[in-house]
């Protein structure tokens, strides 16, 4: 699990034309966030979901084919109660079958395989039962829903006001993953086909 550090920084280049008037001027502007907490996400297992061998004679040929539901333990854990979001960034980018899961790579050059999602469930912020929220316009706006995906970001709020995002210490909560393979009939499944889904995780202040 990789953990980040979100830096805000900008640079100028300043040139002076030959005949412009001594007292023109520009402005730069360096702004930013020093935060005093710092916070580590953690998985269980190591982050990996093992789905083992896939027969391609039990997958469907007309829909998509879901694989057995994984589990794992999810928690992050701050110096002090602090304020974030949770942006899921998918490793494999363009290569979901659908545009709302993460993707599992490409065989055979162009095919796609599948993709993965994850629901968020039984969150516990701070030894409190805690919602799931999920933002679709980069935390504009929340709504409560336990899915986890690549275009939208999490953050957990209070049951009173599951609108809002809170500031956490300690949060556990399960990840379970969904993997589905495309349909059959829409794969060349001749050879050995490696399943090859990554995302990581990512903390933002």
């Amino acid at each position: 699990m990789k953990k980040y550090l979100a830096i805000l920084s900008a640079t100028a280049l300043i040139g002076v034309a030959p005949y412009a008037l001594a007292n023109s001027t520009t402005e730069l502007t360096v702004t930013g966030l020093i935060t005093p907490a710092a916070c580590v996400p953690e998985l269980s297992n190591g982050g990996i979901v093992e789905h083992g061998k896939v027969s391609a004679k039990d997958l469907k040929q007309t829909t998509e084919t879901l694989l057995a539901r994984h589990t794992l333990q999810f928690r992050v854990l701050c110096d002090s109660a602090t304020l974030y979001t949770l942006k899921p960034i998918d490793n494999r980018p363009n290569t979901g079958h659908d545009g709302d899961l993460f993707g599992l790579g490409k065989i055979n050059g162009d095919q796609k395989l599948g993709g993965f999602q994850g629901f968020i469930r039984n969150a516990i912020a701070d030894n409190v039962p805690a919602t799931v929220l999920n933002s679709r316009n980069n935390g504009d706006t929340w709504v409560q829903t336990s899915y986890m995906r690549p275009t939208t970001i999490n953050a957990f709020g209070s049951p009173a006001d599951p609108t809002t995002p809170i500031a956490i210490k300690e949060l556990l909560a399960d990840l379970q993953i969904s993997t589905y393979i495309a349909r059959a009939d829409s794969l060349d499944l001749t050879a050995e086909a490696p399943i090859n889904g990554s995302a990581t995780l990512e903390i933002k202040y």
